[in-house]
């Protein structure tokens, strides 16, 4: 019997490829459906995702119309039984479900079965591997003696989780050795028909533009395999090279992809194997012994944007996808989260908020994490008191022993600067002596912004400034805080919509006169607040 295999990529465009269903084609929940997925996604490092039931009732809703109607494909027509919408999208929304980005994968194969041959092929895997997919649905259907398979599945481009994922990945076995060639549009070139060797990729995260220069897969003895490059296809995040014949087993491969990532050149090569180990000098590459000690990303909690010097607390999550239990206050054994290349600038920033050290953010909270268990991170940082967004690189590490996987992890750290000032009101201009200290002088300022004036905070905290910092009056400062600065806020805290006093002294200088001190609100480090011409004057006399 022959089945289809259909894909809808991110971009809602239609790829459809005939492949045979297998005669024991096996029938299985959904879950199941997606626990494979969730395993072939884990095993190359790619974040593993949930089910929602609204997705997997819109899969469920097109397999039911496929099966019933003896129809492939993505589109359905209204009136034939089981429609419930006429493109993904529409049966996404007819289930209770709004998305901006939607793909879609299906095949007349069953089941596991059916999984599994979406994955081989190359534009299928795109979508069932991509890092930025958050949710996915799988529902299969046997109505009418016939088998359907399908995939729908969502994604969320504004986050990064991983940099990129590699399929096969770094160090993974057990590789298929071939692969049918068969899917629409076809990757391989006009004319050229399967097997071939096994397809090998690399897609990047948040959308980033990734451009081939050259790639290469390198057999043990140095031979470099003769390889096809297949064209992007509606997007342009990830590469896919294809061998033009089927691999060799129990082979260990290097490969080598020279890419230009977001406009930078980048090389990302790696070994993998089609047997169940990965050999040293595999291709050109030298294997070292696995130490035992890796770990692959798992989640993440966010920080909002923040004021300056705000403190946000986040927590990561690691899975120990290696062979060595991590322990805690163990010396070669305990987990940090650390900052690549021992990097200090974050802290030299003031970021740093009780950090184990300067470089390492955070220690295991677990006192044990066993193989297949997550460890987590918490930790504290400072928001920086200029606008915009630092981004803190991080990745695992066993001090003294070994780096564990770098995935591109970071936390992004956003300030967002919004303090703003009207005046309110201030006291008489004095009228002093020659030498004369005056008597305590307020101005009154609201907080027009939306954050909040915190005293003894740096970057927080108002004070009364002389405009432009001139110096020239620091001869009539009495107790000035600062040379430039009269007075600080008053108030231990000014809420936006509240207002904050400013009192200071004066001491009239030696000669007679009438002085104009131009003042004005700031947040020292971060912003002169608004000029509105506010002024002190102060008329001296004999």
């Amino acid at each position: 019997m022959l089945g289809s295999l259909v894909c809808l990529p991110i971009s809602l465009a239609l790829i459809a490829m005939p492949l045979a269903a297998p005669a024991n084609a096996d029938v299985v929940a959904p879950a199941d459906m997606l626990q494979l997925n969730n395993q072939l996604r884990f095993a190359i490092g790619s974040p593993t995702v949930p089910a929602d039931p609204r997705l997997t009732q819109a899969a469920i809703n097109h397999a039911n119309y496929s099966s019933a109607n003896g129809q492939g494909g993505h589109y359905e027509t209204a009136g034939l039984p089981y429609y419930t919408g006429y493109a993904p999208r529409d049966r996404l929304i007819a289930a209770g479900w709004t998305t901006s980005f939607v793909s879609e994968v299906a095949t007349g194969g069953a089941g596991l079965a059916g999984v599994r041959q979406l994955w081989d092929a190359p534009y299928h895997r795109l979508g069932m591997m991509h890092p930025n997919a958050t949710n996915i649905g799988w529902g299969h259907s046997s109505l009418n003696g016939r088998e359907s398979t399908v995939g729908d599945l969502v994604y969320d481009f504004g986050f990064r989780a991983v940099d990129f994922v590699r399929s096969p990945a770094n160090m993974q076995t057990n590789i298929p050795v071939s692969w049918s060639g068969r899917e629409s549009p076809n990757p391989l070139p006009s004319g050229v028909s399967g097997p071939v060797g096994y397809p090998i990729m690399v897609v990047y995260s948040a959308g980033q533009n990734v451009q081939m220069r050259a790639a290469e897969v390198v057999a043990p003895n140095g031979t470099k395999l003769p390889i096809y490059y297949a064209a992007q296809q509606f997007e342009y995040d990830y590469q896919v090279i294809i061998p033009q014949q089927p691999l060799a087993v129990n082979t260990t491969y290097h490969v080598r992809f020279d890419i230009t990532v977001a406009g930078t050149y980048v090389t990302n090569e790696w070994d993998f194997s089609t047997g169940s180990t990965v050999s040293s000098g595999g291709g050109t590459s030298s294997v070292p012994p696995d130490s035992g000690l890796h770990s692959t990303w798992a989640s993440q909690t966010t920080l909002p944007a923040m004021q300056p010097a705000a403190q946000g607390t986040v927590t990561l999550q690691f899975r120990n996808i290696g062979t060595k239990t991590w322990t805690k206050g163990v010396v070669g054994s305990q987990v940090a989260l650390g900052v690549p290349g021992d990097s200090t600038a974050y802290s030299m920033m003031g970021m740093n908020v009780g950090w184990p050290l300067p470089n390492r953010v955070a220690l295991q909270n677990e006192s044990t994490v066993a193989p297949g268990a997550v460890a987590s991170f918490t930790f504290t940082v400072k928001a920086p008191l200029g606008a915009g967004t630092v981004a803190i690189p991080l990745r695992p590490v066993i001090d003294g022993v070994a780096w564990l996987e770098d995935q591109g992890v970071f936390v992004p750290v956003t300030t967002r600067v919004d303090y703003h000032s009207a005046w309110v009101s201030e006291s008489a201009f004095p009228t002093l002596n020659v030498g004369q200290t005056s008597g305590p002088l307020s101005i009154v300022f609201r907080n027009a912004g939306s954050q909040s004036w915190n005293k003894g905070t740096l970057g927080q905290e108002a004070r009364l400034g002389v405009n432009l910092d001139d110096t020239m009056w620091a001869g009539l400062s009495v107790n000035w805080p600062y040379t430039t600065r009269p007075a600080v806020q008053t108030e231990a805290t000014v809420l936006p919509g509240a207002t904050g006093t400013f009192t200071f002294q004066v001491k009239a200088p030696a000669t007679p006169g009438t002085y104009a001190i131009h003042l004005r609100p700031v947040i020292d480090g971060v912003w002169w607040m608004e000029d509105e011409g506010v002024f002190l004057y102060i008329t001296v006399v004999p």
